[in-house]
């Protein structure tokens, strides 16, 4: 055991203990979390400590690093902060899922439990496929995207990089949806959704612009409450 890859993950927040507990399921070690917050998963149950901030790790020898926020945004942010700091990044596939051989998943990928990926679906690097999610065979997925429980994205389908797709929202065949598209829970997108775009209902729709002279206030703005890395 001691030239087996052990887990280092980013975020000590509910994702994150997920996370640890599905490379526990696959038999896999995990060594700790990093997290710039005061999250301590140990108040929950689970016995992994936290090991520094983010910006304070150092790698050890068969150290493989996950990114488990659940924002697209923050996973390429901290990803590539933590590359600098010569982060190895790794893959981890629960048991319980389906990956379709052949199927290709970048450096970072989590595939959680029951979530299949079908024949010729090809992921990029740190994307998030939650809980019985599923990727159609020859679809494409950019970056960092997160596909939330029961989203499904068709065949042949495209996302651009930072995609973030709700729980139970669908992407139809051959649809392309654009870099940095929030696509709402439930939504059924049958047309192309442009970049940064937020669409929701079925079929879905682009939100209307905010009303002039209004601005965007943030979660942690509003509550005092920072949720990148969950509770």
């Amino acid at each position: 055991m001691s030239g087996a890859p052990c887990f280092v993950i980013a975020g000590a927040g509910g994702l994150g203990r997920e996370v640890a507990v599905y490379a526990l399921d696959a038999g896999l070690r995990v060594r700790g979390f990093l997290d710039d917050t005061d999250a301590d998963p140990r108040r929950f149950g689970l016995d992994i400590p936290v090991l520094s901030p983010l910006d304070s790790y150092v790698p050890i020898a068969h150290d493989v690093v996950l990114v488990a926020v659940g924002d697209p945004g923050d996973r390429a942010v901290i990803a590539a902060r933590l590359g600098v700091r010569g982060a190895d990044f790794g893959q981890l596939i629960h048991p319980l899922a389906y990956v379709a051989r052949p199927a290709a998943l970048g450096p970072g990928s989590i595939v959680a439990p029951f979530a299949t990926i079908g024949l010729n679906a090809r992921l990029g690097p740190h994307c998030l496929i939650n809980t019985h999610a599923g990727i159609g065979h020859d679809a494409e997925l950019g970056a960092a995207c997160v596909i939330s429980p029961h989203a499904v994205v068709n065949g042949f389908a495209r996302l651009g990089d930072g995609v973030m797709m709700g729980s139970s929202a669908v992407v139809a065949p051959r649809v392309m949806v654009g870099a940095g598209a929030t696509l709402s829970a439930g939504a059924v997108v049958l047309a192309e959704v442009a970049a940064g775009a937020t669409v929701w209902g079925n079929p879905a729709r682009s939100l209307p612009p905010a009303p002039s002279g209004t601005r965007p206030v943030s979660a942690k703005a509003e509550t005092g409450l920072d949720f990148k890395s969950g509770p």
